[in-house]
């Protein structure tokens, strides 16, 4: 998946834990549900669990999204896998499971690109990295699989043990060189909040052939990021994503 900055063929829809204001957040029905709406890309959040397998999961604690409690690092696998991760949103998704990573990317098989965000603070286990390589290896997900965080010295690590990576680069601040952040963590996507999310800096960051992600707001501010040729609109809504895009195309036929 070559998620550089492409005017020609953006933007591009990803789904915020998946397609989560349909179906459970961080789960298989929530990829799905993107999936089959027309997402390009789902952003995961994943975490260590206390066996060492990566689960996706958000907070650092179990609490709001299953029926159990406690933080994820300290239960184990076979815990987690207990829990239903699905009743909480509606009775229809009662018993949906925690997936791990691996069984994400193998539902994936290149069907809908992930963004995997490593939630690895303040703990910054450097088993994260281990175990991000090795399951992105052993379901040969390079090329749909983007690993991300906000914890720039983890991807310039990723960066220097797999270069040909893709990363991405998130961010909850106007940088003062967005560019050179980004090629000092060798990224290739970065992550801006929508409040941050400029023309001049969108200009440079494309300049340097990065792509840009931002959190797409209403349909109005679909027609400024479409203006300023960002490249992949996100929201728990993709339904939301599809009438931002579509809302400049409409305006300029009319």
């Amino acid at each position: 998946m070559q998620l550089l900055a492409s005017a020609a063929t953006g933007p591009f829809i990803s789904a915020h834990r998946g397609y989560s204001t349909a179906a459970p957040e961080n789960t298989i029905a929530a990829l799905e549900a993107a999936r089959l709406a027309g997402a390009t890309v789902a952003e995961i959040d994943v975490r260590l669990c206390a066996d060492g397998e990566l689960v996706l999961m958000h907070d650092a604690t179990v609490d709001r999204t299953t029926n159990g409690d406690g933080p994820v690092g300290a239960l184990s696998l076979a815990e987690l896998s207990r829990l239903d991760a699905g009743s909480w949103f509606d009775r229809k998704f009662i018993g949906t499971p925690v997936p791990t990573l691996q069984e994400a990317l193998r539902w994936s098989q290149g069907r809908l690109g992930l963004l995997v965000e490593l939630k690895n603070f303040p703990e910054r286990d450097p088993a994260v990295i281990d175990q991000v390589i090795a399951v992105i290896q052993a379901c040969a997900a390079e090329d749909y699989a983007v690993v991300g965080g906000f914890d720039h010295p983890t991807l310039a690590e990723l960066h220097r043990r797999r270069p040909d990576w893709p990363l991405e680069m998130m961010v909850h601040a106007r940088l003062a060189d967005p560019v050179a952040a980004a090629l000092c963590c060798g990224a290739t996507l970065i992550s801006l909040e929508p409040e941050f999310c400029v023309a001049d800096d969108v200009a440079a960051l494309h300049d340097a052939g990065i792509a840009v992600l931002t959190t797409v707001l209403s349909e109005a501010h679909g027609r400024e990021l479409s203006a300023m040729g960002v490249d992949f609109f996100e929201n728990d809504d993709v339904l939301l994503c599809r009438r931002a895009i579509a809302a400049p195309l409409a305006a300029a036929a009319g």
